[in-house]
């Protein structure tokens, strides 16, 4: 499994940088990484369901979902600040330390 082991850390890692863009204030990311964090709420809320959310962000939004869905469910996504971003972010960083392990 080689191959999904290198599309996952692939994923986390291009899904981080693009946050860090956003928390740098660089907009051309919000609406790719708004999409990935609705669906997170989406399925953690379960008004989707894992058939439903976007396969090419498939991981990423299930990992976030299932990470921490207490977060996701009272996340209101329509207002992100900079400390929620901050916290998705640090839940992906988990996630590449337990990948690199």
């Amino acid at each position: 499994m080689m191959y999904s082991h290198t599309y996952q850390e692939k994923a986390f890692d291009f899904f981080a940088s693009f946050i860090r863009n956003v928390l740098n204030v660089d907009g051309r990311y919000v609406t790719m990484v708004q999409s990935v964090i609705n669906d997170a709420k989406s399925l953690a809320t379960n008004e989707k369901d894992h058939f439903s959310v976007d396969r090419k962000a498939y991981d990423l939004i299930v990992y976030l979902a299932e990470k921490d869905s207490d977060f996701f469910k009272h996340l209101d996504t329509s207002h992100l600040t900079q400390e929620q971003y901050q916290y998705i972010l640090e839940l992906l960083t988990e996630q590449q330390e337990m990948i690199f392990a």
